[in-house]
């Protein structure tokens, strides 16, 4: 199964073509660079343990090199000042959060975290454009599908072994079910894991052997699976909404593929019905959320998830509020909201270490008006480039991204920012 899936990465789907041998070949900085990405991208479905260290040895190797003239005229050649001012400009946030912060270890902590930030866009884009082709980029992401397909089926395994041993179903699903990662970042992955895989058989299926097809086509039944059962209410309207941009997209704009496009819609209506009716799709979930929403208009202090949410919302604009235009800093946001908690009698919220839930809203909480507006323009970058180069992955990942860090401050756990980092950045270099 390997050989044909690898070597249909010899196809018209990337811009560059490369053989095997030049793989083995090539400057062998280069090469260690590139195993240890393809390293990062097989362990972060599974954790975050491994992606400190990648970064450590990719900084050694990359110092190692020592072509600094090189390394600029490669990222100029790769990028516009522009896109490396967005790039880079997140991390800086960072900095300036520091100085603003008195919680001085947590905002140190914070580097750490946003580390990513930085090491993506410096270790990627100074490199030669004929080494990082689209060909090996294709093949990072299918390690990265592959490892997330691996993962569900390990985390399935285990939660019908616990249901065979106990008989009771809330093994599998949501949190019971998503023992590695909470759900909302695997379906995530998953998510993106899928519409991948969607495009890359979409432009490659005439020339893919029908083993390799057939296989692929069951890691994607896996993932859809996966996102449903994983019971992410963000990552299954997320889901959905980019099934419809991709219907519209195969229908209208790639006319030729009006029975791919009919494949979707039959196949998710088929699947909607199924899950529907065994009540895997968390419809009790969303009712739940109506529910609390309509509730929280007369008490601020509900205990439902949405409840607590809607709160922690409201205590963050109101910190906000007092602290425009600069924001409290990288180190004190939770200290700060824990203040607010207990000034406002918000019951729900004292004596938990709650962030924002809201990445916009944690932003402008730290770092304020400069760092929304920096935030806003790195979510906005990869939606306007992809549609200006018509790259339906890269518009996909735009709204993975602007649509999930609405409803978890994503960019304060390392699962999102190595997600979001590694892969803005290969997808811009994709368009190149």
């Amino acid at each position: 199964m390997t050989a044909p899936l690898i070597s249909n990465f010899k196809s018209n789907y990337s811009h560059n073509t490369i053989d095997r041998k030049s793989l083995l070949t090539d400057n062998w900085f280069f090469n260690i660079f590139f195993l240890l990405l393809l390293t990062a991208m097989a362990s972060l479905p599974f954790t975050n343990l491994l992606m400190l260290p990648v970064a450590i040895l990719m900084f050694l190797n990359w110092i190692a090199e020592w072509n600094w003239k090189e390394k600029w005229e490669n990222m100029r050649g790769n990028a516009s000042i522009t896109t490396i001012i967005i790039f880079f400009s997140i991390y800086l946030v960072v900095i300036y959060g520091f100085f603003l912060s008195y919680n001085k270890g947590r905002a140190l902590a914070a580097f750490d975290c946003y580390l990513w930030f930085l090491a993506a866009p410096l270790f990627i884009l100074t490199r030669r454009r004929n080494r990082l082709t689209n060909n090996r980029i294709h093949l990072a992401f299918m390690v990265f599908a592959i490892s997330t397909f691996i993962h569900l089926c390990i985390i399935f395994t285990i939660a019908i072994r616990k249901y065979i041993q106990t008989g009771d179903d809330i093994y599998l699903y949501y949190q019971k079910l998503s023992v590695f990662r909470h759900p909302t970042y695997v379906a995530m992955y998953a998510t993106f894991a899928f519409y991948f895989l969607l495009d890359f058989i979409n432009k490659t299926h005439k020339m893919m052997a029908t083993p390799t097809k057939v296989f692929l086509y069951f890691v994607m039944a896996v993932l859809l699976c996966g996102v449903f059962f994983l019971q992410s209410k963000a990552g299954i309207l997320v889901f959905c909404i980019l099934a419809v941009i991709w219907f519209i997209y195969l229908l209208f704009i790639r006319s030729t593929n009006i029975a791919a496009a009919l494949s979707i819609i039959i196949v998710l209506t088929s699947i909607g019905i199924v899950l529907h009716e065994t009540q895997i799709v968390p419809i009790h979930r969303f009712k739940d959320t109506v529910e609390e929403v309509g509730k929280f208009k007369t008490n601020h202090r509900g205990s439902g998830s949405s409840e607590i949410r809607l709160t922690v919302w409201k205590s963050t604009l109101e910190i906000c509020k007092k602290n425009l235009p600069w924001g409290v800093g990288t180190g004190d946001a939770t200290d700060e909201l824990g203040v607010n908690a207990v000034k406002k009698n918000y019951t729900n919220l004292i004596g938990h270490h709650f962030n924002a839930h809201n990445q916009y809203l944690q932003t402008l909480l730290t770092t304020g008006i400069p760092g929304i507006l920096i935030l806003i323009a790195f979510c906005l970058h990869p939606l306007v480039v992809g549609i200006h180069k018509k790259n339906i992955l890269y518009i996909s990942f735009a709204i993975i991204l602007i649509l999930n860090i609405a409803v978890e401050s994503m960019f304060e756990v390392r699962g999102g920012v190595c997600f979001f980092a590694l892969f803005n950045t290969l997808l811009f270099l994709r368009t190149k």
